[in-house]
């Protein structure tokens, strides 16, 4: 194979990658957004494909955020290819912020409607209470934080969407620039080399 690394990274190796990338954070983020200019759909499908990714990101399955980008996707015909990078906003930074807004607007809600507002979570918390927490009492958190995490993820969509849509445009509009200043100068040096 071609593209394949001489040494292959292991279990650790790739831990290590999605916490810090190799190529560092900004090389990453640039490349990424290459990837995603080069996507060959309308800039509406991209832009909305990145904002469902976006917002799944907020919800608590997290091994299934990739299958309901898809699924998702595949019912709005949106391009499922940028959903799948917008779930990139769901990283183990950010998943702490994530999961308390909307594990809290999910009890505050329950609480609206008088249902049971969550589980009893105490002031000083320590992963060895939460998980105690979560074996006592999993739907007492489950199921607030599913409401409060996919309220904010239909949200968030609107924001991302109008963020992502210029940019996704003027990344494309770079783009076709510099390809057809790359044309003229080919063509410039072909008919020089002819006269």
């Amino acid at each position: 194979m071609m593209f394949k690394r001489r040494k292959p990274r292991g279990l650790l190796g790739n831990v290590r990658e999605v916490f810090w990338p190799s190529m560092g954070w900004w090389r990453a983020i640039k490349y990424t957004k290459h990837r995603v200019i080069r996507l060959s759909d309308t800039t509406h499908k991209i832009a909305a494909g990145l904002a469902v990714g976006v917002a799944i990101s907020f919800s608590p399955l997290v091994g299934l955020h990739f299958l309901q980008t898809a699924i998702i996707c595949y019912l709005f015909r949106l391009n499922m290819l940028a959903s799948f990078v917008g779930t990139a906003v769901g990283n183990p930074w950010t998943f702490p912020f994530i999961w308390w807004a909307g594990y809290t607007l999910g009890s505050y809600i329950f609480g609206l409607f008088g249902w049971q507002n969550g589980a009893a979570v105490p002031d000083e918390m320590t992963l060895n209470i939460l998980w105690d927490i979560i074996k006592a009492q999993p739907m007492q958190i489950f199921l607030p934080w599913m409401l409060g995490g996919y309220l904010i993820g239909f949200i968030v969509w609107f924001p991302a969407y109008f963020a992502f849509y210029p940019m996704v445009t003027a990344g494309r509009a770079a783009r076709r620039t510099v390809r057809l200043r790359r044309i003229h100068q080919v063509a410039k040096e072909v008919t020089g080399q002819t006269e």
